[in-house]
């Protein structure tokens, strides 16, 4: 990890759940506006218009679709890495207790054991 960085597997899982709150937003968001753009165009009357709104409608779409995916798939890293977080958390708990007794060497900069021995 870098240094300076840190992470809380539930500050993680805290901040999944604000960028689903985000994919849904956009969702609302993209549906009215894409649906308004639409009703808009069908009901222009005018060719040259209604070619416009449909355009923007095409557009609207594919953008808020975009953003929806990218919410996604934030959303699932955020989950995942605080996941991985948790179970490593546990796991070195784990090692950590179940090694009380034991002197537990860590690798240094060079990948030597440390404490030398």
């Amino acid at each position: 990890m870098a240094p300076g960085l840190s992470f809380d597997a539930k500050t993680l899982q805290a901040k999944s759940s604000e960028a689903l709150s985000l994919q849904q937003y956009c969702l609302a968001v993209g549906m009215d506006s894409v649906e308004a753009l639409a009703s808009m165009a069908s009901s222009a009357g005018h060719p040259g218009l209604t070619s416009a709104l449909t355009d923007a409608t095409g557009r609207g779409n594919k953008a808020f679709t975009g953003m929806i995916a990218a919410y996604g798939h934030a959303y699932q890293g955020l989950v995942g890495t605080a996941q991985i977080l948790g179970e490593t958390e546990q796991s070195n708990a784990a090692m950590v207790g179940g090694a009380s007794n034991q002197e537990i060497p860590f690798l240094n900069g060079s990948g030597e054991a440390w404490p030398p021995g």
